[in-house]
């Protein structure tokens, strides 16, 4: 019975703490998988240190985004230059 009440106010406080931290529904979703299959003492451990967890997880979302916008920008910059090159060669042709 104990065991039951402690993961059920587990539950409750890492659902206060998705709302706290204003995370996404896909973070909440895959947080709470991986949460379900710890063991209780690591699940004490995610909620303790749940802070440093959310600012890692933006920290690599804010990483991924960085990437993906130079990675956008150095395919325009493809296009731009093939596009310039076949002016070029239609023009010479």
């Amino acid at each position: 019975m104990w065991y039951y009440i402690n993961i059920v106010n587990m539950n409750v406080l890492l659902e206060k703490y998705f709302e706290k931290y204003g995370l996404s529904e896909k973070d909440r979703y895959e947080i709470n998988q991986i949460f379900q299959l710890l063991p209780p003492e690591k699940k004490q451990d995610v909620l303790d240190n749940f802070e440093s967890i959310v600012f890692r997880i933006k920290k690599v979302q804010e990483d991924i985004k960085i990437e993906q916008e130079i990675l956008i920008w150095d395919a325009v910059s493809k296009i731009r230059n093939a596009i310039e090159i076949a002016k070029l060669e239609q023009h010479l042709n």
